[in-house]
């Protein structure tokens, strides 16, 4: 519940950087970003116009659009409390929660880019937003949707939170903080020793990768993938199990990375990407 709290209060805090003249939206330039050590950029157009207001709008002017990938666990009212927020300053707003059982779980990504490869130029996010906010958790949401082929592109990526890779030890630390934190006696956590608990994790994943590629094998061989977005969802899923199986994320970390960053399958990279980044964050 704190975690929430502290999610939305800094959301708040900082939603003034929607307004105009929106700083976070701007591109960066290459002295202020080694500066910062907190942004990545690339050739920019000018900056980013203020938010139009409803009164333009309404004379014709073409409002903004944002894509909002939640934070873990989030409610409804707090989403919704993110899309009202963005409303206010002028953007058309998309949020997309991040369900645990489907973001932090290989299993869950497995779902996830399968249904996302299936819907491909039909999903509700297969178009250009100025704005793609990742929050808590939402980053791994906007690699499974952008990783599948779904041709979402943006102007501007911002990345909200430290972003939660695919891998063992970045989901240990985020699940032993997030217990200190919800849990009433959270500190007992620090009984059960970190090393034992990444093990754990790491062998449930194991165990789960080799499960999917059979699964995956069966259901290719009885014709249940349309071969339209079969081949994308058994490369990746040949990328994440391989990672798994010999205990080296680091693969499927850089895939994340380039497609997160890079040109996607149908998606060209973003124009920019702005990091909040909070050197005090524990998770």
């Amino acid at each position: 519940m704190r975690r929430r709290i502290a999610l939305l209060s800094s959301f708040l805090a900082c939603s003034h950087a929607l307004v105009a003249p929106p700083k976070a939206l701007q591109p960066m330039q290459p002295r202020r970003a080694a500066d910062a050590g907190a942004a990545t950029t690339s050739d920019a157009p000018p900056a980013t116009a203020a938010a139009p207001t409803a009164a333009e709008a309404a004379n014709g002017h073409q409002r903004k659009t944002a894509a909002v990938f939640g934070f873990f666990g989030a409610s409804d009212r707090e989403l919704a409390l993110i899309e009202k927020r963005y409303a206010k300053n002028g953007y058309e707003c998309v949020v997309v929660p991040s369900p645990v059982k489907e973001v932090a779980r290989p299993s869950g990504w497995y779902k996830n880019f399968r249904r996302n490869a299936r819907l491909g130029k039909e999903h509700e996010l297969a178009r250009h937003f100025d704005v793609v906010h990742c929050m808590s958790g939402g980053f791994l949401n906007y690699y499974l949707t952008r990783g599948a082929g779904v041709p979402l592109a943006c102007d501007t990526l911002l990345l909200d939170s430290t972003p939660i890779l695919p891998k063992p030890r970045a989901f240990t630390t985020f699940a032993r903080q997030f217990m200190r934190d919800a849990l009433p006696f959270g500190k007992v956590v620090d009984l059960f020793p970190q090393p034992l608990h990444l093990f754990l994790i790491r062998t449930r994943w194991s165990v789960t990768a080799f499960r999917l590629r059979v699964q995956h094998w069966f259901l290719r061989r009885l014709g249940r993938h349309p071969c339209a977005w079969r081949d994308l969802t058994t490369r990746w899923l040949r990328v994440s199990s391989s990672a798994a199986r010999r205990g080296n994320y680091e693969p499927i970390v850089a895939h994340a990375a380039r497609v997160a960053f890079g040109r996607a399958p149908a998606a060209p990279p973003p124009k920019r990407a702005v990091f909040l980044h909070n050197p005090a964050d524990p998770y």
